[in-house]
């Protein structure tokens, strides 16, 4: 009998290792940094590095946002740019009004799974809560991201329809 409740054991948990592995390839984290003020003490800074164009930005270490925000992904491809169009919910849509009317000129750092993506300046005020970001990613990779953050926005909502 106890020979059974060990593989039994081990049978559940190769099947909860492959349900969470298989899992991996429909999420992504998302995490919105806005440029951190020289007022912000040093411990609560920090320095990240844009590949194009090339750059250090030094932000905020608390995010403003992240995927639990987020409503909807959607990947545009034109023959000269791509483009991420970010469509966040209410809680989303007053902080990135909030951030964008409190912080003309300077910028914000978008990550996904942890690399940053890019770090546009905030031009004007954002009412309607959609960020829409030029990226510098093979289609492949773009394409792989929206499925992830809409798999990650769709999941961390999956309680607001109950």
């Amino acid at each position: 009998m106890k020979k059974w409740n060990t593989i039994f054991r081990s049978a559940v948990a190769l099947l909860i290792c492959w349900l969470v592995a298989g899992c991996k390839d429909d999420e992504a984290t998302l995490r919105l940094f806005l440029q951190a003020s020289d007022r912000l003490p040093e411990a609560h800074r920090k320095t990240v590095v844009i590949s194009n164009p090339p750059m250090n930005v030094v932000i905020n270490q608390l995010s403003e946002l992240s995927e639990y925000d987020l409503a909807k992904a959607i990947a545009v491809k034109t023959p000269t740019r791509k483009q991420l169009i970010l469509q966040f919910d209410s809680h989303g849509q007053r902080v990135i009004e909030t951030f964008t009317a409190e912080h003309r000129g300077e910028l914000y750092v978008l990550t996904i799974n942890g690399i940053p993506i890019a770090a546009p300046a905030i031009r004007e005020v954002i009412h309607n809560g959609t960020l829409v970001i030029d990226v510098d990613l093979a289609d492949a990779d773009l394409d792989k991201i929206v499925r992830g953050l809409n798999g990650s926005a769709t999941r961390e909502h999956t309680l607001d329809r109950m």
